[in-house]
């Protein structure tokens, strides 16, 4: 049937499960049980009988439980979570790796399937992950009890939870949450435009307004028939209140979902076996990743380099131009990791392809490190459906810390092994100030953000400042219990005022001072 090589992968099966509290049929299904839901769509959904059985290797996507400890649930997990999967399926495969951390892991997985593939390592992959947070969360607030726990003694390739991008400083200072990582990131690239607030925030509910449209069609979001406008989402009150300066709650991913999504890669050799039509067949043109340093380590706190130049050494190694590329789903999980990456690469915000293809983090869904295989999905079934040659997902890890991008098409070509090393590279090049730990003395605010109780009032901030003798870089929080600094800094600009800073247990403070002081 095909005239490339018979080791060149192609994606043949892929699907999607979502489980809502209200619908009909609601089964309260597992974190493992609504992954191998999705598993088992997909693998009927590559048209073979026998596909189950040719998996020879499993990938999962890392739960957000089994991420962090501190987030683990009283309901007990899998302690193999590949292989619970497999469990479900009534598969064996030779292989089961359970992937590191990080929303850029679905993608990165895909790519390490295709290239095992291609070295004649494997020749049918699965991949899936989900999520069943929402269900979790249901079952404590009812006071319910379940046994979710599970243990399998099976080989397993267990990556970790890998989250080495965070660095103690950070942690020490209370920056503990997404919202909180992001809002510092967020604040220090609207310092670099010189806009006010009210004026970004509107922007962002510009942003993110068309994102709340799709998701309301599709069918799979965790809230179909639900959406916003852009003075909807910008506008702070009793149904969108402040969850992390500069962001509302409807600007935050939505991780209280129950999600799941699967891809099955095989060789061309094995979809020739299976008879899969050419024009069911969808192939990883180019992809690209790279890493970043701590949030507060980095050049510019406001920008993370590494989107823009995954993307272009992805487009570059699939020989296409963003002109070429029909279809686009860019991770989503706050304003500024889709600004980061489509300013880098110089994509309108308004540009008529539009920017996601699921409907985003916030309004479609965010099942934890696994939202981008929904992203993968869509591209795969848009591109079968005709809407396009190229397609391409761009996803992001930890807080602007990894990003990991690939371009689908149509095209049968044979497989392009490619190299993110001079990526890298260029990213590690890049210098950064230097950073005090202990810092005493006078300083000015760099950017900064703030946590709110859920009455929606401030209750305390934290800084990342420039010392003013040195120009040295630090990181501080309010004093412990005092409220009213981070109140004070909801009533004004704080980006360049004026602090002093002490240092006590490793821990820095801050008080706002006057100029003249």
């Amino acid at each position: 049937m095909s005239q490339i090589s018979p080791t060149t992968p192609v994606l043949i099966g892929i699907a999607q499960y979502t489980e809502r509290l209200d619908d009909p049929h609601y089964q309260a299904l597992s974190p493992v049980a609504i992954t191998a839901q999705a598993a088992r769509l997909a693998l009927q959904d590559c048209g073979g009988s026998r596909m189950g059985e040719m998996i020879d290797t499993i990938m999962t996507a890392r739960t957000f439980e089994d991420s962090t400890p501190a987030l683990a649930f009283p309901h007990g997990r899998s302690d193999n979570f590949p292989r619970s999967v497999c469990k479900r399926l009534d598969i064996s495969p030779a292989s089961a790796v359970w992937a590191m951390s990080g929303g850029d892991s679905p993608q990165k997985m895909v790519v390490e399937a295709c290239e095992r593939i291609a070295e004649g390592l494997s020749s049918a992959v699965l991949i899936c992950g989900g999520e069943a947070m929402s269900t979790a969360g249901a079952l404590i607030k009812a006071g319910k009890t379940v046994d979710w726990s599970e243990a399998v003694d099976e080989s397993v390739d267990d990556r970790g939870e890998g989250i080495d991008y965070v660095s103690h400083d950070e942690l020490a200072h209370g920056l503990i949450t997404p919202p909180l990582f992001h809002g510092l990131i967020e604040n220090a690239r609207r310092g670099r435009t010189q806009c006010a607030f009210e004026e970004w925030l509107s922007h962002m509910g510009e942003l993110f307004a068309p994102f709340s449209q799709v998701a309301s069609t599709n069918p799979y979001s965790c809230q179909p028939g639900v959406s916003y406008t852009a003075s909807e989402l910008a506008t702070v009150g009793e149904h969108n209140r402040m969850i992390a300066h500069p962001y509302p709650q409807r600007l935050v991913a939505r991780d209280k979902v129950n999600q799941s999504a699967a891809v099955v890669v095989v060789s061309t050799a094995a979809a020739d076996a299976l008879n899969v039509p050419m024009e069911r067949r969808i192939y990883l043109k180019g992809y690209a990743h790279a890493s970043e340093r701590a949030v507060i380590e980095r050049p510019d706190i406001g920008e993370a380099r590494s989107a823009g130049l995954a993307i272009k050494a992805a487009l570059s190694a699939a020989n296409v131009s963003l002109d070429d590329v029909a279809l686009f789903d860019f991770y989503s999980c706050f304003p500024v990791a889709v600004a980061n990456a489509i300013e880098a690469v110089g994509l309108a915000a308004n540009d008529s392809r539009g920017l996601t293809l699921t409907g985003g983090l916030p309004y479609f869904g965010g099942p934890g490190n696994n939202y981008s295989m929904h992203a993968i999905v869509e591209v795969v079934d848009r591109l079968r459906k005709g809407q396009g040659q190229y397609g391409m997902v761009a996803a992001n890890g930890g807080f602007l810390s990894k990003y990991a991008v690939g371009v689908y098409s149509t095209l049968a070509e044979n497989f392009n092994h490619c190299d993110s090393a001079a990526v890298q590279a260029e990213v590690d090049a890049l210098s950064s100030p230097v950073f005090n730990r202990s810092p005493e003395g006078k300083g000015r605010i760099e950017t900064y953000t703030l946590s709110y109780d859920r009455e929606g009032k401030a209750k305390s901030a934290v800084i990342v400042g420039r010392l003013n003798k040195t120009n040295e870089r630090f990181i501080a929080m309010t004093p412990k219990g005092n409220r009213e600094i981070a109140e004070v800094l909801t009533t004004c600009e704080p980006l360049g005022l004026s602090v002093s800073v002490v240092t006590d247990a490793h821990v820095n403070y801050f008080q706002l001072v006057e100029e003249s002081e």
